[in-house]
């Protein structure tokens, strides 16, 4: 199994020359980029990837900064150019590649062991670039150990922050699940998620609590930016906004990772709805709560940590009328459509329903029904829908595979979940 393993490189009087490899690089992308344009309007086609790496090998030997990337790297390079021009030629709005900004992001890779070496001692792990002088070592904080290592990349986020991310193979594992259960989960803005038994988690609103902070910070650099300082006051400014923004989105992303290994691990099988984010985002009075909230950043985390745990997610279809329905006779209300009926009564059998319990547990039970139509077979208790239709019946059954933590106490909503 493959996995990769992402560390923050320490800050030293160093990592300004780590940094200037990436920038580097960079540049070799953007030279590539307008000598294929060049050739393609002088004879209508494009150059072949032997052929441009080739060329950018013996540029290297002329410039002073391309020769202190790896080769393999350059040639990376070439390579990642060539896959993104047959990407874009793929889609609706053809075109080349477009050019990376010189000292904002970018990322070299180390194939294979050449070129670096990687070492352990304690909980601390150091680099070493073979180009750059071997005393200078780069260090990270190591959580876990890896593996056989395939390669490494160093990543520069739009911060200046450097990452390395070390690429191995380890055994497959599965971590200890703990329940055996199956649940509905309804997306909302009052409390981020409700949960077909009842539960609601709140999250907390990272971006209002920072938001005075974040807005002095944006002031002070936006002040800077349209008198055109340039100096090192505007480099203070644009560093210490970075930082503010930085801490919200890794509040926000601490609290996703704690709540998706909770939910898996205590779940075999998790039901989700289909979300037209980008939509919800463009609405005047949800846009910046939709955009806080981070829905599809957890979604996408809920998928990673259900393969370590063999949980199965399933997500309906974005039309499925889950709020409208009855969970108990299902029977379609129209009356509902409007977002303000927070509970209403069933017309058919007079069941009382809370909205978003009711709908995650339409959804759990859209999401099983379609499982069964597939022919996947399912195992568990299903028992976190009420009811009576063949609607609302849940399908006794999901998939069982296997999960732990670091245990962490978060309060979330009604009651107080253990994190872990």
């Amino acid at each position: 199994m493959i996995r990769n393993y992402k560390y923050k490189l320490y800050v030293s009087k160093h990592t300004k020359d780590l940094a200037r490899l990436v920038t580097s690089a960079n540049f070799a992308w953007n030279h590539i980029v307008e000598l294929s344009r060049r050739y393609y309007r002088m004879f209508h086609k494009s150059l072949s990837q032997g052929k441009l790496q080739h060329h950018m090998a013996k540029l290297a030997k002329r410039d002073r900064y391309w020769s202190k990337l790896y080769s393999q790297t350059m040639q990376w390079v070439c390579q990642k150019y060539t896959e993104a021009l047959k990407q874009s030629f793929k889609q609706k709005h053809r075109g080349f590649p477009r050019c990376h900004k010189k000292h904002v992001g970018g990322s070299i890779l180390f194939k294979g062991a050449g070129g670096y070496s990687l070492t352990t001692s304690g909980r601390h792990g150091v680099l070493v670039v073979n180009k750059l002088n071997r005393n200078w070592r780069f260090k990270f904080k190591v959580t876990r150990p890896w593996g056989e290592v395939r390669n490494v990349t160093v990543k520069r986020d739009n911060d200046g922050c450097l990452y390395i991310v070390i690429c191995c193979d380890v055994p497959e594992q599965r971590l200890e699940r703990e329940g055996t259960g199956s649940i509905g989960i309804d997306f909302g803005m009052k409390t981020f998620l409700t949960m077909s038994d009842g539960e609601s988690v709140q999250m907390p609103d990272y971006h209002m609590r920072s938001l005075e902070t974040t807005r002095m910070a944006d002031r002070s650099y936006s002040k800077k930016l349209n008198a055109k300082v340039y100096g090192s006051s505007f480099k203070r400014a644009k560093r210490v906004r970075q930082k503010a923004h930085r801490k919200v989105a890794d509040m926000r992303s601490d609290f996703h990772w704690k709540l998706a290994h909770e939910l898996c691990r205590k779940n075999t099988f998790i039901a989700i709805e289909d979300l037209n984010l980008e939509g919800m985002k463009r609405h005047k009075r949800w846009g910046r709560k939709i955009s806080s909230l981070g829905f599809g950043e957890f979604v996408r985390k809920l998928y990673v940590v259900a393969d370590k745990y063999g949980t199965t997610v399933h997500k309906i279809g974005r039309f499925a009328a889950s709020s409208q329905t009855c969970s108990e006779c299902g029977h379609v209300h129209k009356g509902t459509k409007d977002l303000s009926v927070r509970d209403w009564v069933c017309p058919a059998c007079g069941a009382v329903h809370d909205r978003d319990v009711n709908a995650a547990r339409n959804i759990l039970a859209f999401a099983q029904e379609e499982m069964k139509g597939e022919g996947v077979p399912l195992i568990g208790s299903g028992n976190e829908t009420g009811g009576g239709s063949p609607l609302a019946q849940p399908c006794l059954e999901v998939t069982l595979h296997e999960p732990s933590e670091n245990p962490m106490t978060s309060v979330v909503g009604v009651r107080q979940i253990r994190v872990q």
